[in-house]
């Protein structure tokens, strides 16, 4: 058998109206992963590319692909009216791993709305479905749509963002609208093991306690010899949160287990693909081209360009955490395409080991506010380059901020920065960034308050949350505190009086670069109280470097995911860019 490097570079393609990406070589037997649909799909995403790799590892040509309405696709989500758009993409995602990965058989990778769709592909595929894996498939779409619309309240309730829901939508969750016509073809759908063709063996992997779909995961089962049925034991883990998400490695060792067994693996003798490749679609005023690049080849990232004339500096956007580069409710890649529509190219990217991008050999388990990822910033910095772009504005939310914030100290390739609830001005060594990411989003009164809510309480009690670990970090946050008030009284030699001047150094180096720094933050963000320690009270002291502004955004949650606010963030954007081209041009671009 022929031997696959595991890790050579991914290859963009074009599918019809969206985007995909190639895992490993040529071979006859061949794997597609179907992403889930909405908030799901963006928590998903890097377990699923972990997933393809180890198939691709395994021998397997694999394709994931972004769904309508998804990722970089073409299409608006609440313009999708039914489930035909997502059956076609699947088809033709079908027709090119077997085009370009001279695929014969293949086997069938869904999660959520993903299983659904491979379940619908494989009733009415004549043949070369070799297998299926449903993980938490969508047995009874009523239940689907219901279980939507509680998430969707429940993720408003905790980001205090309340569901936008525009007419012809039945539905919003974080962002993601869901036309009344899909949801109604959704509503419709009862799959049965009758409507699966009875020679196609299935592996189901059922959520613990979902009735409708163990009954479903024991139906298929019985029916043909190679089919089997498994608790779908890390499905919470994966969808608490798209930074908390952890990759359901047990699950995924019995899914290539049964497809190894099922449908071996037969890997065939191919030139190599290249250390880089790229894919483009375009649209109404912009051209997005998937890149993957970096010293590695290890990074994915989106270049938008203008279909017309240029009018500003390229804006270069960082993931807010470990959302995928699209953004929160696709609203980076809305930006994206918003901007270059008024003449401002942008790439937006995944750092390493998030979304679609890989990691590191040997790097940070935890790779959030790690200096490592200033080797991805050089890297796409390096990218635009290539591309003519000698210059760019960082811009991102949160974990996204703080990178491009540092990015700008680190590289003068960054003229200017648009940083939103940036949480921290430089990172405190002494912080355990797993902890922070878990618990610093709420303030210790907040967490006092919980301890009087029956409900919290008994999440308290009942090991739901992690009660020694969250003391700990307060016990902490307290002890931090007293130490920054002190610190005027110890001669400055405190470990916060040295990250305060690094802190005020590297804002001085900033503003005789000539970097603008834009400061947005939430109303309420918790990243205020961090920044007022190092700024003062109001961001008072960034007054005295002439090129740092600190401005609040009303009504706004932590992702922005009202419109309104986004449209604020992307004026500045806009605005920011444009400071760098000649006044004839700006005077131009307002025309």
């Amino acid at each position: 058998m022929p031997v696959r490097d595991p890790f050579a570079p991914c290859q963009p393609v074009a599918l019809g109206d969206t985007f995909g990406l190639f895992h490993g070589g040529a071979g006859t037997t061949g794997v597609i992963v179907c992403e889930d649909w909405g908030y799901e799909g963006l928590c998903a995403r890097r377990s699923l590319r972990h997933l393809a790799d180890r198939l691709a590892a395994d021998g397997y040509p694999v394709l994931r692909f972004d769904l309508p309405g998804m990722g970089d696709s073409l299409a608006d989500p609440a313009g999708i009216a039914g489930l035909e758009p997502f059956d076609t993409t699947l088809a033709v995602a079908c027709s090119a791993l077997r085009t370009v990965r001279s695929v014969e058989r293949i086997v069938l990778v869904g999660l959520g709305f993903g299983a659904l769709l491979a379940a619908r592909h494989a009733a009415r595929a004549d043949d070369g479905i070799a297998g299926l894996v449903l993980m938490a498939p969508v047995a009874a779409g009523r239940a689907y749509v219901r279980e939507l619309q509680l998430r969707g309240t429940m993720i408003a309730e905790v980001t205090g963002a309340a569901a936008e829901v525009a007419d012809g939508v039945a539905l919003s969750v974080a962002g993601f609208a869901m036309s009344e016509g899909l949801a109604s073809a959704v509503r419709a759908v009862r799959l049965s093991a009758d409507d699966l063709p009875p020679q196609v063996p299935v592996l189901t992997l059922a959520r613990p306690g979902r009735a409708a779909e163990e009954d479903f995961a024991r139906a298929l089962a019985a029916r043909e010899p190679r089919s089997a049925a498994a608790t779908f034991t890390g499905y919470d883990a994966l969808m608490s949160d798209p930074t908390a998400a952890e990759v359901p490695a047990g699950d995924f060792e019995t899914v290539t287990a049964w497809i190894g067994a099922t449908a071996p693996a037969d890997p065939l003798p191919a030139p190599a693909i290249g250390t880089a490749a790229e894919a483009s679609l375009a649209g109404p005023g912009f051209v997005d081209t998937v890149h993957v690049f970096g010293h590695r080849c290890h990074l994915v990232g989106t270049w938008c360009r203008p279909s017309g004339p240029r009018s500003g500096t390229p804006i270069l956007f960082f993931n807010a955490g470990a959302t995928p580069r699209a953004g929160w409710s696709g609203s980076v890649g809305q930006a994206a395409r918003r901007l270059a529509g008024q003449g401002i190219p942008s790439l937006r990217i995944d750092v390493a080991d998030v979304g679609d991008s890989r990691p590191i050999a040997g790097g940070a388990a935890v790779v959030h506010y790690n200096a490592q990822q200033i080797d991805d910033v050089r890297d796409a910095l390096d990218l635009m380059e290539s591309l003519g772009e000698p210059a760019a504005v960082a811009a991102g939310t949160c974990g996204g901020a703080y990178l491009a914030l540092r990015g700008a100290v680190a590289d003068a390739r960054i003229s200017d920065v648009v940083a939103v609830n940036l949480q921290r001005l430089l990172w405190d060594p002494r912080e355990d960034v797993a902890e922070a990411l878990r618990f610093d989003h709420t303030d210790t009164a907040a967490y006092a308050r919980k301890l009087v809510d029956v409900d919290k309480l008994k999440k308290l009690l009942t090991g739901q949350v992690p009660v020694f670990a969250l003391a700990r970090f307060l016990l902490v946050r307290i002890l931090r505190r007293l130490e920054q008030k002190g610190s005027p009284w110890l001669f400055g030699l405190t470990p916060f009086a040295r990250l305060y001047r690094q802190v005020h150094r590297d804002l001085q180096a900033l503003a005789e670069r000539g970097v603008r720094v834009e400061l947005l933050f939430s109303a309420g963000d918790p990243g205020i109280a961090h920044i007022e320690r190092i700024l003062g009270p109001g961001g008072c002291r960034a007054a005295g470097y002439g090129n740092l502004d600190v401005s609040l955004i009303d009504r706004a949650d932590h992702n922005l995911t009202p419109q309104a606010a986004r449209e604020i963030y992307w004026r500045k954007l806009a605005e920011v860019a444009r400071t760098r081209i000649p006044d004839a041009a700006a005077a131009q671009v307002a025309e």
